[in-house]
């Protein structure tokens, strides 16, 4: 019984860190982002909500990338890349930087920039913004 509660207890731990959530600086205006105001940053179709301007930015880290387009998105790395694709080639959007992780850092002392991260690797001077 033991083995299992740990077991239990283990996977939930494990699913809790490598949780996927949206933040941004701590002084930023955005206090709240829903699924499809997240949609429709990352897919380029608003860049202002709430006469905020926002600015979403991506991860370079493939697997947190992934499962971001996968669960938010909710589009496969293919047809999100394709997507970006129609919009590059017809000159009317850039794809948003990727960034690594102590890009990331430099990029949130932006007031209204938007990255996801894996929720263990939040910072003190960032907040969550979107979590499902």
């Amino acid at each position: 019984m033991k083995l299992i509660n740990l077991l239990i207890l283990f996977i939930f731990t494990t699913f809790a860190q490598a949780q996927v959530v949206l933040v941004t600086n701590k002084k930023s205006e955005i206090n709240y982002l829903s699924k499809d105001a997240v949609k429709y940053l990352y897919l380029a179709k608003v860049n202002v909500i709430n006469d905020i301007k926002i600015n979403p930015l991506l991860s370079d880290d493939e697997n947190l990338h992934k499962r971001f387009v996968n669960e938010v998105i909710e589009k496969d790395i293919h047809q999100y890349s394709s997507y970006w694709a129609r919009l590059v080639f017809t000159g009317r959007k850039a794809i948003p930087r990727r960034l690594n992780k102590e890009e990331i850092h430099g990029a949130l002392k932006n007031l209204n920039t938007i990255i996801y991260i894996k929720k263990k690797n939040m910072k003190n001077n960032w907040k969550i913004i979107y979590e499902e």
